[in-house]
């Protein structure tokens, strides 16, 4: 009833209102619209296109207007042209609201104005807004533009919303042709379609699907915009990627979650495609590793050993529909002579260990990164769950150090750290250093030791195997497997509580033939290694010594065919690491130098010129490939001091030697005078 009032009221004024013309338009909330402000049937004058005008209400609020023709003028979301050739000028108001419905006025400062109403159209499908991504060079673009029954017989319009601000590209009455940059197909039911062909970076913009609405006494021929697309065009990037001479390199390719599942490909140069056949999980072509990663839309890609053969220009890409979608790579493989090779660290379990990284301080824009070698000996990130345990901290210039706290069994392994280098479509890590970790526990002769193995909930019910050396190769020492607990085996006992993932072997009475690198292994999904370092028991040697003198200390070999070392350190691992003064190969070292007695069985460091600082603890060690046995070492360094006996000898010695010199003195005055008494007498 009260629609019908107000269009009651609409009807009288316009009927009244003599010149004034009153007109409908229909917009969609959220879209856009654009109709045409029709001048009145008057002769055509010059004042008919002065001073033209669109505003809100009789007061003209909101107002925009313009005195020039053939060029849009803008105010906010209003936009107003003025075509002088032509009986009208049109209007374009874009991103509807509620707010915007309502009464507005058209027409020029001198003779004439229209009233013009902007009333809301109702509808399921009107107003949407959606985002389209395309990539360049692709074959097609589609965009579906859904509409609501009533329009199914009206003339659909496929506008681009640019600087003018809005040209049409395509109407269902024009013809189409498949071979036309943009074809328009009309369903005449509920929705059209629009195709984009040959997508250039020139195509990227907003596009508006519209209705056209014809025009009569009570509406004025206008456009209702349904939906706004906005169509991102992509291109592709070109990355440049440093990496280094026998080094490796961990290239991570992001794509849109919507190619997820299709085929992801490298290629070097203008080689073929390499395409991955497998998805989430490593495949191999020659020396190039490539995972599918189907949950993240990515491809990684491995490449270790590097040469300069490896230097190219790769495309990481995804396989779509008449189009391939790719980053290009240029890789460039460095010589630097600083990196160093794999160096070896030992870390006590439940304690940590620091690993040292350098990278060029040209990488100095990037993020610091470490990934561990999986069985296929390529380098995987630490999962999340680790991560906590791996702190980074930054040193000089081009080098960092990772931190690895509570250090278990499962550390054990090869690390490899490097610089991060992170861009829109791809990250890169250029992996610069390696380092073999390997847990390291310290038992006593005599005494126990557990070694304790964690294993994946999956493998509860698989046997589990100890070895001495790595377990399933010739050279392996089987020492006890999980189903022989009912075994009376000497010195070794086994537990495997499946409830907390656990397989524990105690070795007891250990002696130094136990000392070596044991491997914890289910079948062949996991194969830690931990080392087991032997300290003798009653071998403590303490020495004193003076400052400013000289030491030897004998240390007593215990096995044959080893390596002898001498060194510094609170405990062994820490010893053999850091504080290596001396060994079998380095046989002189400033103060210290290392001699062997085979015969006598042992060998002999001596060290010179000594000084207070050289007080601590030392270590004889013996080394058989990665099998310690050690001896342990205090020397005590002291200033030499004078005693008070030592004083009472020197006095004495003074004494006598007064006495002397006094007698002697004497005697020399009596024969002095006995020579002259005879001088007299002749």
């Amino acid at each position: 009833m009260k629609a019908a009032i107000i269009l009651f009221i609409f009807i009288t004024l316009c009927l009244i209102s003599g010149q004034v013309l009153c007109v409908r338009v229909f917009g969609c909330t959220g879209g856009s619209l654009m109709f045409e402000c029709m001048i009145s049937n008057q002769r055509k004058t010059d004042d008919q296109h002065k001073g033209k005008y669109f505003c809100r209400d009789r007061g003209c609020k909101m107002a925009i207007s313009t005195d020039v023709q053939r060029r849009w003028v803008y105010n906010g979301r209003f936009a107003l042209y003025d075509d002088e050739n032509s009986r009208f000028f049109t209007v374009f108001i874009r991103n509807l609201s509620r707010e915007d419905y309502g009464e507005y006025t058209c027409g020029n400062n001198q003779t004439w104005s229209h009233i013009v109403t902007l009333v809301e159209s109702k509808g399921s499908r009107c107003g949407k807004s959606v985002i389209r991504d395309g990539y360049l060079g692709q074959k097609t673009i589609t965009f579906r533009c859904e509409y609501d029954e009533k329009f199914k017989t009206h003339t659909k319009v496929f506008y681009r919303l640019n600087e003018d601000p809005v040209h049409v590209l395509k109407s269902s009455r024009s013809s189409q042709s498949s071979e036309e940059k943009f074809s328009l197909s009309d369903s005449h039911n509920d929705h059209f379609t629009v195709t984009i062909r040959d997508i250039s970076a020139a195509d990227g913009g907003v596009y508006l699907c519209g209705v056209e609405r014809d025009g009569s006494h009570q509406s004025s021929t206008h456009i209702t915009f349904i939906k706004e697309i906005q169509l991102n065009v992509s291109g592709q990037t070109s990355v440049q990627v440093q990496a280094y001479f026998s080094k490796s390199v961990f290239i991570t390719c992001k794509f849109p979650q919507k190619f997820k599942g299709n085929k992801k490909f490298i290629q070097k140069d203008s080689s073929q495609k390499i395409f991955v056949e497998e998805q989430n999980q490593w495949v191999h072509h020659d020396k190039v590793h490539m995972y599918d990663d189907s949950s993240e839309g990515r491809l990684k890609v491995f490449i270790s050993d590097l040469t300069a053969a490896d230097e190219a220009t790769y495309r990481c890409g995804v396989n779509i529909p008449d189009h391939d979608l790719f980053t290009e790579i240029k890789l460039t493989v460095n010589q630097v002579d600083h990196f160093p090779a794999l160096s070896k660290a030992f870390a006590i379990i439940g304690e940590s260990v620091k690993l040292t990284c350098s990278f060029p301080e040209k990488h100095d824009e990037t993020f610091t990164h470490i990934c561990k070698e999986n069985k296929e000996k390529i380098c995987e990130s630490i999962s999340s769950s680790e991560k906590k345990r791996f702190e980074f901290s930054a040193g000089p210039a081009g080098v960092f150090t990772v931190s690895i706290s509570n250090v278990s069994v499962r550390d054990a392994g090869v690390y490899w750290c490097g610089a991060e280098t992170r861009d829109t479509h791809l990250t890169s890590v250029s992996l610069t250093n390696q380092h073999q970790l390997t847990p390291t526990m310290v038992g006593r002769e005599g005494d126990s030791s557990e070694i304790k193995c964690r294993y994946d909930e999956n493998h509860s019910t698989e046997i589990k195997h100890l070895c001495k050396g790595k377990c399933f190769t010739k050279d392996a020492q089987n020492i006890i497997q999980s189903d022989e607990a009912h075994v009376n085996k000497t010195k070794i006992s086994v537990k495997d509580e499946t409830e907390l993932n656990l397989f524990t072997v105690t070795l007891s009475d250990l002696t130094a033939e136990d000392a070596g690198i044991y491997w914890c292994a289910v079948k062949e999904a996991f194969n830690l290694p931990i080392e087991l370092m032997i300290v003798l028991k009653d071998a403590l040697f303490t020495h004193e010594a003076s400052v400013g003198g000289s030491v030897s200390i004998s240390c007593k070999n215990v096995r044959t065919q080893t390596q002898r070392l001498f060194c510094r350190g609170d405990q062994p691992n820490i010893c053999v690491r850091d504080g290596v003064r001396v060994s079998s190969n380095t046989r002189t070292n400033g103060r210290f130098s290392l001699t062997d007695e085979t015969s006598a069985g042992v060998f002999t460091v001596n060290i010179s010129n000594l000084t207070e600082e050289d007080s601590g603890k030392y270590w004889c060690a013996e080394e058989t490939s990665g099998s310690f046995v050690f001896t342990e070492v205090h020397l005590h360094v002291t200033q030499e001091t004078t005693t008070s006996q030592d004083e009472g000898k020197s006095v004495s010695s003074v004494i006598v030697a007064v006495s002397v010199g006094l007698i002697l003195l004497a005697v020399c005055l009596v024969l002095m005078l006995l020579k002259i008494k005879y001088s007299c007498k002749h």
